[in-house]
């Protein structure tokens, strides 16, 4: 399905919304932009000079990304890697091979706070209950160490019987990336992808820098402060605060678990995570709820460029927290709503 907004000469066609940040329009700008129905949400394309080539690029990276690594297609390469990498090597599109490159070397990074073959432990809080095709898998197989990548044949197999991967961390980060690619093969230089709040920034914002608005994790209608970043970087948020989930099958208020062991985040944390690439911006996302500010700017400090905000509601008052590379501006709306901002830097520094 394809929604496609008409060119707008207003600074509002820059503003997508995303779940806890969007990008502020800073400038008027002839744009375009197009929405599709893919990776079980909405994405958005906005580019400066409307090109049919650059949109159809676009979003044909995505729906291929999505065709290879949807756990809700039974057809797809994850399904098949799932059913069959526990008894021999499953070949795979370069897609989802990469993909996997990246996550093992994204676990490795952070200590395995991020780990996609973590799916037997979703699947026992209850995650994926009606999807009868899978594996039910074994929770004490998880563990990154037993994903194998074969290079020479572009192949996945499993170290151990009942492991299973899901690549709900990860996927829609490497999807924008793609997606990315695609545009700037076309001549596309300018714009702006969001998958489901998740940012890519393509080139320059309307006045150089992009100002991106964090949301209030407490309050879906309220913002905290804007961020302004600079050209070619990924956003993504992620938070732990508590809810219902029953309804959807989970078995605790939160979507978010530790792979190492096995219990849900802690509750009232979020953190917004900007990279050069979505791909780790994505996975920084959730690896830093699981991680907590304490070990945050250790982790970040190995993925040059990679900054993140943490706002911390466990404690009797809020706290925002800056860590890692820092944003090129920060702006709070309201002193009252953010009553301290400090820096999370790595023990060795001054």
């Amino acid at each position: 399905m394809r929604i496609t907004f008409n060119p707008v000469r207003t600074a509002a066609a820059w503003a997508l919304l995303g779940a806890l940040a969007a990008a502020v329009p800073a400038a008027a700008a002839v744009s375009a932009t197009r929405a599709e129905l893919v990776m079980g949400t909405i994405a958005r394309v906005t580019l400066d000079e409307p090109r049919d080539d650059a949109f159809v690029a676009a979003f044909g990276a995505l729906r291929r990304v999505d065709a290879a690594m949807s756990l809700y297609r039974p057809e797809s390469d994850l399904v098949r890697v799932n059913i069959h990498a526990a008894h021999h090597a499953e070949p795979v599109a370069d897609d989802l091979f990469e993909c996997l490159v990246r996550a093992r070397a994204l676990s490795e990074i952070t200590d395995g706070a991020f780990d996609v073959t973590i799916l037997p432990l979703l699947r026992g809080w209850g995650a994926y209950r009606d999807l009868e095709y899978l594996p039910a898998g074994r929770i004490d197989a998880v563990g990154w160490g037993g994903l194998v990548l074969d290079a020479a044949t572009r192949s996945v197999s499993f170290a151990r019987d009942g492991m299973a991967i899901d690549l709900g961390g990860i996927a829609k980060g490497y999807g924008l990336d793609r997606a990315r690619a695609a545009l700037l093969a076309t001549g596309a230089r300018r714009g702006l992808l969001d998958l489901g709040g998740n940012l890519l920034l393509v080139g320059d914002g309307p006045e150089g820098r992009w100002r991106i608005a964090v949301r209030d994790p407490a309050d879906p209608e309220g913002s905290l402060g804007t961020l302004g970043l600079d050209r070619d970087l990924a956003v993504a948020t992620s938070g732990n605060y508590e809810r219902d989930f029953s309804a959807e099958g989970w078995r605790a208020p939160s979507h978010v678990f530790d792979p190492r062991t096995g219990r849900p985040a802690a509750a009232g944390l979020a953190v917004t995570v900007w990279a050069p690439a979505a791909t780790t911006a994505d996975a920084l996302s959730t690896a830093l709820l699981v991680i907590g500010l304490r070990d945050a700017a250790a982790v970040l400090a190995r993925v040059p460029g990679a900054g993140a905000l943490f706002i911390d509601d466990r404690g009797a008052a809020r706290r925002i927290t800056l860590a890692g590379a820092p944003p090129g501006s920060f702006e709070p709306y309201s002193a009252a709503a953010i009553p301290v901002v400090s820096t999370v830097r790595k023990e060795n520094e001054e």
